[in-house]
């Protein structure tokens, strides 16, 4: 077994799935040049005990459930990649970063897109959960309408687990990506002002409005200002449960993730 090998296998040991927050999604290289990349890496150091495709071979597991031992973010999967995990056989890597990346960027690809085929719901009928509970008012899922108060769910599927899936509808606090942090200000005429935060520098805050707009505030018109790092998402733990939970989970991860399955064949 390469070293690539045993440190795949240290991952994909039993793993509490509720702690992945971090996501391809979020990774500096996850493009999909960058899956390809790891792809590449895999096939050529790993492949032998994990197989072609990662799910397993003869002496090693699959790497493709989503759920790691030792790190269920992106961040300390890189940790682990470069440290090592104190007390085993597992040593530091001293690898470039860009290729750690790309790796961790091809597992997630291969771990979503795996996981959205078992989604165990009625994606149709979670498509209504998602029209009666109000989702298009702040979403758009790819049919050319919606709000954008929210993030584009247009590829969701092909960037999320399940579990994220149904992390984010239940508990949208559990993980805020800051691209939507939003902020709370007073001008110093007395003015409020409400806004997700779009870019922030020494001297102004550039927000989108709710209503759309773009607006660039001055550090020194304002008397106080505030950065929300919570959901503007309201949580639908209790309002959406049961079955329609998985419907509408179901639907979620149709959206993009044939896509990401057939890219990574």
């Amino acid at each position: 077994m390469t070293r690539f090998s045993y440190l795949l296998f240290l991952f994909s040991s039993a793993a509490m799935v509720h702690a992945q927050h971090g996501s391809i999604a979020d990774a500096p290289f996850s493009t999909p040049r960058d899956v390809a990349a790891g792809r590449q890496s895999f096939r050529s150091q790993c492949a032998a005990c994990h197989g072609l495709d990662a799910s397993g071979g003869t002496v090693a597991p699959s790497l493709v459930s989503g759920t790691f031992k030792h790190g269920g973010s992106d961040e300390a999967l890189f940790t682990v990649i470069t440290k090592g995990v104190p007390g085993t056989a597992m040593t530091g890597f001293a690898l470039d970063g860009r290729e750690v990346w790309q790796l961790i960027a091809f597992l997630r690809s291969m771990n979503v897109a795996r996981s959205a085929a078992k989604a165990p719901g009625d994606a149709g009928k979670g498509a209504q959960v998602y029209q009666t509970n109000g989702c298009a008012r702040c979403h758009t899922n790819g049919s050319g309408s919606g709000g954008f108060s929210g993030p584009d769910l247009s590829e969701i599927g092909s960037r999320r687990t399940l579990a994220q899936i149904e992390q984010a509808i239940v508990d949208p606090n559990a993980y805020v990506d800051p691209a939507y942090w939003s902020v709370k200000a007073e001008m110093n005429s007395g003015q409020t002002v409400n806004g997700i935060r779009m870019n922030e520098d020494m001297d102004s805050i550039q927000i989108r409005e709710p209503g759309g707009r773009l607006r660039t505030l001055m550090k020194a018109d304002l008397a106080r200002f505030e950065i929300v790092r919570t959901s503007p998402m309201p949580s639908f733990r209790g309002k959406i449960s049961g079955a329609d939970l998985q419907n509408l989970v179901a639907y979620l991860a149709s959206l993009g993730g044939s896509t990401a399955e057939a890219e990574n064949k």
